[in-house]
This record gives structure tokens, sequence and C-alpha cells, in this order.
């Protein structure tokens, strides 16, 4: 489904830490992603932006709880055009919505995607963690700008106490994304401040994140801007957009409805087809099956 990827790294997640555990980096490569999504759900240039942002923060927070093997969901739900986003991760597999995927706003001033336009700078972050024992946790911050790095940055400080820096990026035009990716580095705990200050000095070589993707491999990108840190490297993964749908998945969300309204899709004597809204994929029912839901309920 991928058009033209200037890198042919295939997308995924490195992991490393800096001076001993100071603090930890997760990096990201989601071109092929961002550039499948795109597709998927028709985007415009501003909606690709947008999605090539979300998509490798969304795979760095997910890389954050594999360990736990958990599934995350992220909702940003800000007053922009876009309207509302959804990503969700499980085991290095990502799915992504977007509610209004053709709005479109022209470039910024400075040449740049309205990514902010298209968010919103007022609105909700809402972040859920399911482990699949006892109850989901949810976490909520309020977006600072809708740029949506600084969003994350905001959410990891203040939500979950971790002083972060994040950079993310994506460089597409006529519906080609070139290359999409991100970098998050968090401090851990007992973090001296000298570390902490050496590391905010090297911010404006993560700035355009997403040119330097563009024609470098991560661990070559990793390599040249952490060399004083004595980084060590705990492993590259494979990362993939891959929606978890399927027809009983669907058929539950149709029998969530109630009895009236399927005995009302029942009378109408019509088939229901029920479109995924994270990778489109659109499924079927007869009347025949609204009867048996009926009968099951």
């Amino acid at each position: 489904m991928s058009q033209s990827i200037v890198h042919p790294d295939p997308d995924s997640l490195l992991r490393f830490t800096l001076n001993g555990g100071e603090a930890r980096v997760l990096m990201v490569r989601s071109t092929a992603m961002t550039q499948d999504a795109a597709l998927i759900h028709q985007a415009s240039d501003t909606a690709i932006a947008a999605l090539g942002r979300v998509l490798p923060v969304c795979a760095m927070m997910g890389g954050l709880i594999k360990e736990q093997a958990g599934r995350l969901t992220v909702s940003i739900a800000g007053d922009g055009v876009g309207g509302r986003i959804t990503c969700g991760v499980q085991a290095n597999k990502l799915k992504i919505s977007v509610e209004h995927p053709q709005a479109d706003l022209p470039p910024r001033e400075d040449g740049k995607m309205d990514v902010a336009g298209f968010v919103g700078s007022s609105g909700q972050l809402v972040v859920v963690k399911d482990f699949d024992k006892g109850e989901p946790f949810t976490s909520i911050s309020h977006l600072v700008s809708g740029e949506l790095g600084e969003d994350f940055a905001n959410y990891f400080t203040v939500s979950e106490q971790v002083p972060s820096l994040v950079a993310l990026g994506c460089l597409n035009q006529d519906g080609v994304v070139l290359s999409s990716g991100g970098i998050l580095i968090q401090a851990m705990p007992g973090c001296p401040d000298r570390t902490i200050q050496d590391l905010e000095l090297r911010i404006p070589f993560f700035a355009n994140i997403s040119r330097e993707i563009y024609d470098r491999s991560l661990m070559e990108l990793a390599k040249s801007w952490f060399q004083d840190f004595s980084p060590q490297f705990l492993g590259e993964e494979g990362l993939s957009l891959q929606c978890d749908c399927n027809r009983e998945k669907m058929r539950r969300a149709l029998a969530s409805l109630g009895r009236e309204d399927l005995r009302e899709i029942l009378e109408s004597g019509e088939p229901t087809a029920l479109t995924c809204h994270f990778c489109r994929t659109q499924r079927e029912f007869t009347s025949e099956d609204i009867a048996d839901l009926l009968k099951e309920n």
C-alpha cells in the first residue's frame, strides 16, 4: 500500500539509555504507517501532517507499556477542523482514525502545515492504558498548542510526573509521505540537572526531525546526536499499521444498540453495513443476522 519512501529502512522503534540510565530515549520512524493511514482515510495534506505526528508518539507511548502486555488508546479532542483523532497501540501494531480526514487548511506563513489549526489549541488529550487486570487507567491533560509535540510533552510532565522532551514531525506533500517520526527523551529518577540541561541544548537538533529521518537511519541519528552521553542501545523493533477489527467485534457493536433499534433495522428489511473507523473496512449484516441478535438479547 505504501508509496515511495526515500529512506529504505522500515518503520521501527529504537530504545536506548543515556549516561548509565540517567535518561531513556525512544525514537520512531513511522513513514510507511503514515502513508498507509493517508491512503486508508483519503486524508488531506494537513490531516496527513497531523497523523504523521500522532503515530510516532503513540508508538513510543506503547513502547513504554509493552513489557506489561498492555493496550494503549490515545484520543485527541481539540477544537480544530479535523475533529477527534484516536490512535490505538498493542504489541507494536497501531491503528488510527480521524473524524474529518478531508478537512484541509492553507499552509502557515512559514510554509509549514497548519497542524495546530487542524487539531485545535483548546481541548483534551486522553490516554487510556488497559493491562487486562482491573480497571483501565485513564489520565487527561489539556492541549497547550495543538502542535502535538508540546501537548504530549505537557502530558508526560504533568500527568505522569516525568520530565520529558518530545519532538514530532511529518514531511509530506500532495498525498505522499516523505518521512514521519519522533523522539521522546525522559529523565529518570535521580537524573542530574546538568544532564537535563545538556539534553535541552540538543533541542535544535530534533526540531526538524522529519527532515533528519528523511535520509538517515534511526541508529545513525542516535549515535550522532548522543555520542557524548554514552548511549546504551537496548534494541530496535518493527512497527506496523494493522487494525484488529473483525466481524465478531462489529456484531457486538451492533448488539449494543439495544432491542428497539435492532427491531427498527429488522423491520426495514434492508441489510445493515458497519464501517470500521480505523481501517474503513465495511461489513454487512443481513436481516437474518439482525434476527439472530434479537433472539440472543
